[in-house]
């Protein structure tokens, strides 16, 4: 059972802030993403699995109209809101961006996201302190967790939320964009309001807080094939006492960090996309001494993407792959 999960984790989906093809007004979007280690080994990455849909509305703060989009220099407001699916939780979201400033710095983006994310019987405990036992060591590991997952293992509820930064440049051969987070995190659970966090990969206590950055570069050699580079980090801190300030929990902060690059195939004339990218994940704490194999580390990410439109009079984007 646990290889057909971390199988089928390819073939999931997720949204990040490399949209294909967004335009003023109404979008919908949806797709699949999934990462995990090859498919008989089961270690220091816990799979990442999902299906999402998400629904947006971006009004102009300019001249601009419903159905265009000036790369590099629209001005919007963006309202949305979307769910995520997988074996081990189901989550809804909904934010606000702003993007009002002026060109050359048009490209960056303020965002807020609630999200709300339910974990199905598979909240496995986690420890937080480094002189815990079992140790963190032990438990944060795609073996022990699959083990526990719905015979062993709970329900809980994890509130988040985010803060953003995001901000996109797009050209005819280049698109770069990044994502900066700042999330808050409260967590409902039998075990001492501890718990993994799915959605973002990383163990967690009430009260936590998470700092993020994801980068994202993409060279298009053709209309239909690009080459696609990606930089994440995640480091959650020690929890906020001045939230309950007559417990205290000295947690250890975690952090990890994935580099991946692949090809990027478009479709659709850029309204779609898939992508195939390899991997490499490191994990660490400030106690914590986390001796991985190399082959626990390696990993492989799928992703697809689609945008559906509207057409009420809707134009091609200027750039032809959108946001």
């Amino acid at each position: 059972m646990r290889r057909y999960f971390l199988i089928f984790s390819l073939f999931c989906s997720s949204f990040a802030f490399d949209t294909p093809f967004l335009v003023l007004g109404p979008n919908i979007e949806y797709g699949a993403f999934g990462a995990a280690a090859p498919a008989n080994v089961k270690g220091a990455f816990v799979p990442q699995a999902n299906t999402s849909f998400e629904f947006s509305w971006i009004e102009p703060l300019g001249s601009d109209y419903y159905g265009v989009w000036k790369f590099n220099k629209t001005n919007y407001m963006r309202f949305f809101a979307g769910a995520e699916l997988s074996p081990f939780y189901g989550a809804v979201r909904a934010g606000l961006g702003f993007a009002p400033l002026p060109p050359p710095f048009a490209v960056l983006e303020f965002r807020f996201v609630y999200s709300n994310e339910n974990l199905f019987w598979s909240d496995v405990e986690m420890p937080m302190k480094s002189n815990e036992q079992p140790s963190i060591n032990d438990v944060w590991d795609a073996e022990h967790m699959f083990d526990n997952f719905y015979n062993r293992s709970q329900y809980a509820q994890i509130q988040s939320f985010d803060t953003q930064l995001g901000g996109r440049y797009d050209s005819h051969d280049f698109n770069f964009s990044f994502l900066f987070h700042f999330i808050l995190v409260d967590i409902i659970s039998d075990y001492e309001k501890k718990s993994f966090d799915y959605m973002r990969g990383i163990p967690l206590y009430s009260r936590d807080y998470i700092v993020a950055e994801e980068l994202f570069a993409v060279y298009n050699f053709g209309k239909n094939f690009s080459w696609r580079a990606d930089f994440s980090v995640m480091f959650s801190g020690r929890r906020f006492k001045f939230y309950s300030p007559f417990e205290s929990y000295d947690k250890e902060p975690l952090y990890y960090h994935i580099i991946s690059t692949g090809p990027l195939w478009r479709f659709s004339g850029g309204r779609s996309y898939l992508s195939i990218s390899p991997g490499f994940f490191t994990r660490s704490g400030d106690d914590s001494i986390f001796k991985d194999f190399i082959k626990e580390r390696i990993l492989l990410s799928v992703q697809y993407k689609y945008f559906w439109g509207f057409r009420f009079g809707k134009n091609k984007s200027e750039n032809g792959f959108g946001n």
